[in-house]
């Protein structure tokens, strides 16, 4: 599975630790790809930067449907890829999560590293049984506990990076040739920014931003999604160079809507000027599949 075939996937274990205004994918070599390539050490150079609804819980059963609306969010993806977009999504937490840690920001940083076990872990087990994935629910509850217990971010750091080997060990077991087909991987990225949309809406009451949580969640998943697509993009400008450009053009826009990881009140963009960059970004790819 090593290789630049599925480094759309495994070469995201690299940006998750190495992300610092989330505007940009890491520069990685193609040796930080490897299955257990280098999860994030940049980290410590590079970062300076509530709950949600559902039947959630301790084993995340009622899945991230609870991070509002998933389930119609990866509506139309196969099996294998909602247990992508899942565990992209777990990326996602843990980058928001390990830039408000190392910047002292311990209280808010904790529901960023509960949340993959409380709402996205339940989603990826019946794909994990029949994969015969080796389960990782200790490995993510011992990270949110060196969360709450607030020990040093080299530490937690460390931590995430075992996390990040499991997440990469977990996706190894989509065949090569599956994760490298735009086919397969564009609907992900759809997915994971559908639920960008709807946590980024959560975020807000009435024109002002309320719910920081929610507005760092969406943040996370943009990141990530953002990071697919870079990685992706010389295989899309071969097939199609305008329509790959018209992609990167509106995710760079997209991006700009989350200038901080801690929000101020007066949003850049509205939540339906979010839903309609969304909505442009998808029908990009729909030409790239």
């Amino acid at each position: 599975m090593a290789g630049s075939k599925v480094k759309i996937w495994v070469g995201l274990g690299a940006y998750v630790l190495a992300s610092g205004a989330g505007t940009a994918l890491a520069q990685t070599s193609d040796a930080d790809y490897s299955l257990h390539g280098k999860h994030g050490v940049q980290m410590a150079q590079a970062a300076t930067h509530g709950g949600h609804g559902g039947e959630g819980g301790e084993g995340g059963e009622g899945g991230e449907g609870g991070e509002a609306g998933e389930s119609q969010a990866l509506s139309g993806l196969s099996k294998e890829q909602a247990y992508l977009a899942n565990i992209s999504m777990i990326r996602g937490h843990l980058n928001v999560g390990n830039e408000l840690y190392a910047a002292g920001k311990t209280n808010d940083a904790l529901p960023h590293f509960l949340h993959p076990v409380e709402e996205l872990y339940g989603e990826l087990k019946e794909v994990m049984d029949e994969k015969k994935v080796p389960a990782f629910k200790s490995d993510l509850d011992k990270l949110s506990g060196m969360v709450k217990r607030k020990v040093p971010a080299q530490q937690v750091q460390e931590q995430t990076e075992v996390v990040l080997t499991r997440l990469t060990e977990a996706t190894s077991v989509i065949p090569a040739n599956t994760l490298s087909d735009p086919a397969f991987a564009l609907p992900v990225v759809v997915g994971v920014l559908r639920t960008v949309t709807d946590e980024y809406t959560e975020a807000f009451e009435g024109d002002t931003i309320a719910n920081p949580v929610e507005y760092q969640d969406s943040l996370g998943f943009a990141r990530v999604a953002n990071a697919m697509v870079e990685l992706m993009t010389p295989a899309l400008t071969t097939k199609d160079a305008d329509a790959a450009n018209q992609l990167r053009e509106q995710m760079n826009t997209l991006l700009t809507t989350w200038p901080a990881v801690t929000p101020a009140k007066k949003a850049v963009r509205s939540a339906s000027e979010v839903s309609a960059l969304v909505s442009r970004i998808e029908f990009a790819t729909a030409r790239l599949r």
